[in-house]
């Protein structure tokens, strides 16, 4: 796929989401969708922190865009807003996907062993232990014959250690149902720990004991998902409330899908290409279309990459209100 493909993927979150929201996930849920998408309409109005290129493209009416692209960062205060609603709308579509396949889907959290692990150590091997034990997880469903998704969330305790909420097929042969209120003992090097239970749900043995080979917490709190896109909503509202503001490592991927986790439908554009050089600008003007900017700051960059063009004459850009 071109860079261009790739940011107008970014670019152009679909309504399918919203609507899959609002009817699956309830009012609170969709209320919390459409604040987040007026937040992302506001801020696409800013520049990208990083100066990603401009994209040309014509969409399926034949109308003509310019539009900046997405730089991909979550530090971004533009794109980090638009790489939120892509991987918030992959985890929720996905979910709904897999759930209308005839899968059970299961809520899935990891955390940290306790206060003897120093959060240096913890930032420095989460996704190894974290990839240990999903390993363990994908081998246990091929055992079963139960086709392996999951799509995992990663965000920071109070004490800022990693935690991790998974949405998986993923479930181990050997759960005991539990309620609200049961004591459940998890059995660490340090002696049993006895919790009571918040929220009904499913005790694993094998999954605690793996946990804990793999350098993980015992804390494997796994429960049977009812409402796949309101579990979705709720896993995924991460990438709005802490995502752009918590600092992590460099190179530290926030959010893990399984290879077969159901991705957006990708737009694709008849014409689309970057404008990094003048040249490429010459090649939009020339085509004599009227083209849509997405932003203000877009159709000013547009007018003063235009004007002291040798072929110049009055630039055919309109501003597009989004």
């Amino acid at each position: 796929m071109s860079d261009a493909e790739n940011a107008l993927d970014l670019l152009s979150t679909s309504q399918t989401i919203k609507q899959t929201v609002r009817k699956h996930a309830g009012p609170e849920a969709a209320a919390e969708i459409e604040f987040q998408y007026e937040q992302r309409a506001a801020l696409a109005q800013a520049k990208c922190s990083n100066n990603a290129p401009y994209i040309f493209y014509v969409d399926q009416t034949k109308r003509a865009h310019v539009a900046q692209g997405c730089c991909n960062s979550w530090e971004c205060p533009r794109c980090g807003q638009i790489r939120a609603c892509a991987e918030y709308g992959r985890v929720v579509v996905g979910a709904k996907a897999i759930a209308e396949q005839g899968q059970s889907l299961y809520f899935l959290t990891l955390t940290c062993r306790g206060a003897d692990l120093p959060l240096e150590d913890a930032q420095a091997n989460y996704l190894k232990w974290t990839n240990t034990f999903l390993t363990n997880c994908r081998k246990n469903c091929k055992q079963q014959g139960v086709p392996y998704y999951a799509a995992q969330v990663t965000e920071r305790q109070k004490r800022l250690h990693p935690h991790s909420h998974i949405i998986t097929t993923f479930c181990p042969d050997d759960v005991v149902e539990y309620g609200e209120g049961a004591l459940l003992d998890y059995h660490t090097d340090q002696g049993v720990i006895t919790t009571a239970a918040r929220h009904e749900g499913l005790y694993s043995a094998w999954a605690v004991k793996n946990a804990q080979s793999a350098g993980l917490g015992p804390m494997c709190d796994l429960s049977y998902v009812r409402s796949p896109v309101g579990v979705a909503v709720y896993a995924a509202k991460y990438f709005f409330k802490d995502a752009m503001t918590t600092t992590w490592p460099k190179g530290w991927r926030r959010v893990r899908y399984s290879q077969n986790w159901p991705k957006l439908p990708q737009y694709k554009s008849p014409l689309a290409f970057p404008l990094v050089k003048i040249a490429d600008w010459h090649r939009m003007e020339a085509l004599g279309m009227t083209v849509y900017a997405d932003s203000q700051q877009t159709l000013e960059a547009a007018y003063s990459r235009l004007i002291g063009c040798v072929t110049y004459k009055e630039p055919q850009v309109t501003m597009l209100t989004v």
